[in-house]
């Protein structure tokens, strides 16, 4: 549990130092953190990680080529949820209707798992070294739900116990 506070802190502490170097700059204008209007969660990546307009480029392509893949995957989530959702609502719920819409739910979450990872792993390779931690930093930020319990977090969630 120490490692995690500690790496929470030291990412915390990075984060500071960035944003009162990006403070110093002149406000770009409304928006999330001031970064403009509707700054996308590619422009504020790029951002943090300090990407060259070259490194923009071939993260972009990778995004763009696995768009497609994302979005279809989006699609057969949400017929599954509806799907769900209808199976549940009658009085007496079909049991093996339920059991195997949820068995595709946990399916499609693990293929989902993987295009993420993927994605992540591609990036990666286009990353130098300190950007490939300012990378790893932010996913686990995430992951932990953020020093104000962000969108790695749903409400409601506590936090695991960390084991020694």
């Amino acid at each position: 549990m120490r490692r995690t506070t500690l790496a929470v802190l030291g990412v915390a502490g990075f984060a500071l130092v960035l944003g009162t170097a990006a403070s110093a700059q002149p406000p770009a204008s409304e928006g999330p953190g001031g970064a403009g209007p509707r700054m996308g969660r590619a422009e504020g990546m790029a951002r943090f990680l300090g990407l060259s307009e070259a490194q923009k480029e071939q993260v972009s392509k990778l995004m763009e080529g696995r768009r497609a893949e994302h979005e279809a995957l989006r699609d057969e989530v949400e017929t599954n949820s509806e799907q769900l959702k209808k199976a549940l609502e009658g009085a007496n719920p079909d049991p093996v209707a339920v059991g195997e819409l949820t068995i595709e739910r946990h399916r499609l979450r693990a293929q989902g798992r993987a295009l993420r990872e993927a994605q992540d792993k591609a990036v990666r390779g286009v990353l130098t070294p300190e950007q490939q931690a300012r990378f790893d930093a932010m996913k686990a930020l995430h992951h932990e739900g953020g020093p104000t319990g962000g969108p790695g977090r749903r409400h409601g969630d506590v936090p695991r116990p960390t084991r020694p």
